[in-house]
């Protein structure tokens, strides 16, 4: 122990070096005998060490790159901390090796810390070698998809400076397409042609046809039974087939969807659809079919849907009276996600904003505009827990509401709106049959905290509020309650016990379901 106190104040000195201390005062004293030694250690860390102006050099093709090398460097002025220079020379690599030039070395790297004035300066010389460029881009191993479609994802051109960040992309885009099992792009570079590498993209087909089946169960639908098709390459021009079935004790129906891709970014494409549904829900019952064409398109960071939809509904708030209802409307929905993780996010927000509207006349019953905006957020609780919240706002403008079939209106109450409350039973009023009948305007709140117990289990409590009516400020019918959380691969599987606190509402319902991201 004695030893050890020795060099104890060298080893505080070396300590405090990487984070900008090179001139501490320490005083230190070791009292007691051989059994109850005890050491102490008083440490000022003293003047830190900052940054100075980097002393850059680039030899070879690359030195018009100087400027932005000396922009990626810690700030002058800033204290120095070692781990910021290692970070300062990969960063400037990195930049020099995405410009093309491949061959790139650093052939002199220091941190030169002057403790008389109290500075460091970073000293790197990098000696670039030749900046290559991409050649040609072969294809091999699948002509299942037509060439000419497969090259509106590449992110990178013949001529472009060689770029390892570009072919990365490509890959992405390519797997993203779900044409293939596997993407493999590899330059050639023993042969390239001058200062210009070829690349080879190798592509394994997936399955021409994948077959979903499945048995569940949720408060908001019931038992159900699916089934879905879909016809990954329909032809060389990457069109798509699904078409899916389900059934269940309040929702059942089939659909079709046609995609055609569009663009130059996976997930962009043209969808012709078509729908056929049968509900039972607590309005009564409906029967509807639906036609529609939808353009997707990706905005930055935004997804954008313009869609055309043709709607017939037939349904029942009186009992033995049907009505029917037509409705064309066009339409647009902009949504946006900032998540940490896709599947089950500590971190991260959600946007979407739909609005789409109809014309009496033209193909359509009735006259209405409607906007409808959900947002959702999480933050970190504590070590190993989650904050959610949802706040969710509707208003429809129409005359004739009785006109509007039950999609066109607002409910609430359900698995992912007000819990306790059974799947969209609370509406603006009821007919004289007992039917919840909706309403123009939607107002939703929830939060809840979610804590990890003990491997994937964890519990939650929350608090939902939720109000229809013809007024922009509804009444709001609120729930609480707690359940328990299971973190599977695909998102977070609830159980929950809500209490309703409304007075003639059964005082617990169990709601089940599966919350994937937020």
């Amino acid at each position: 122990l004695k030893t050890l106190h020795d060099g104890a104040e060298k080893s505080i000195e070396k300590a405090l070096q990487p984070y900008g201390y090179y001139a501490p005062k320490i005083v230190s004293e070791l009292r007691g005998g051989p059994k109850d030694y005890f050491a102490r250690y008083r440490v000022t860390p003293g003047t830190p060490v900052r940054w100075a102006t980097p002393e850059i050099t680039i030899e070879g093709a690359g030195s018009a790159l100087q400027k932005e090398i000396i922009a990626l460097a810690p700030n002058p002025d800033r204290r120095l901390r070692h781990a910021e220079y290692d970070t300062f020379k990969t960063r400037a690599l990195n930049l020099l090796r995405e410009a093309g030039y491949l061959d790139v070395r650093a052939t002199r790297n220091e941190l030169k810390v002057d403790t008389a004035r109290h500075e460091a300066v970073a000293v790197l010389v990098f000696e670039t070698g030749p900046q290559w460029h991409f050649g040609e881009v072969r294809f091999t191993g699948s002509a299942s998809i037509r060439e000419s479609v497969l090259r509106r994802y590449l992110r990178f051109k013949s001529g472009d400076s060689f770029s390892p960040q570009a072919l990365l992309d490509t890959q992405f885009a390519l797997d993203d397409l779900d044409y293939f099992s596997q993407v493999e792009l590899t330059p050639l570079r023993d042969e390239a042609q001058g200062d210009s590498i070829p690349v080879q993209i190798a592509l394994t087909d997936n399955k021409a046809r994948r077959d979903d089946y499945g048995l569940g169960y949720g408060t908001d639908t019931g038992a159900r039974v699916t089934a879905a098709t879909e016809f990954r390459r329909l032809n060389t021009r990457g069109h798509k087939l699904r078409l899916a079935v389900r059934a269940s004790e309040k929702i059942s129906g089939a659909s079709s969807e046609y995609r055609i891709p569009i663009g130059s970014v996976p997930g962009e494409f043209l969808s012709l659809s078509g729908a056929a549904e049968q509900d039972n829900l607590a309005y009564g019952s409906s029967r509807d079919f639906r036609l529609g064409a939808a353009i997707n398109r990706s905005l930055g960071r935004w997804k954008s849907v313009y869609y055309l939809r043709f709607h017939r509904s037939i349904f029942d708030f009186t009992e033995g009276e049907d009505s029917t209802a037509s409705l064309l409307t066009p339409g647009v929905t902009f949504s946006r996600q900032w998540l940490d993780d896709p599947a089950y996010s500590r971190l991260g927000l959600s946007l979407l904003v739909d609005t789409h509207a109809a014309k009496h006349g033209l193909l359509s019953d009735v006259t209405f505009v409607q906007v409808r905006s959900v947002l959702k957020g999480a933050l970190p609780l504590a070590r190993k827990g989650r904050l959610l919240a949802r706040v969710e706002f509707g208003a429809t403008s129409v005359q004739g509401f009785t006109d509007l079939p039950p999609d066109e209106r607002f409910f609430a109450g359900g698995d992912q709106s007000v819990r306790g409350y059974a799947y969209q039973s609370i509406g603006a009023g009821r007919d004289d049959n007992g039917g919840v009948i909706g309403g123009r305007y939607l107002n939703v709140f929830s939060i809840e905290a979610e804590h990890n117990i003990i491997g994937s289990w964890g519990a939650a409590v929350f608090v939902d509020a939720g109000g229809i009516s013809d007024t922009p400020a509804p009444r709001l019918e609120y729930g609480v309650g707690g359940g328990a959380r299971y973190r599977a691969p695909f998102g977070s599987v609830q159980i929950d016990l809500a209490h309703p606190l409304k007075a003639g509402e059964p005082p617990v319902r169990l709601h089940i379901g599966v919350r994937v991201g937020l």
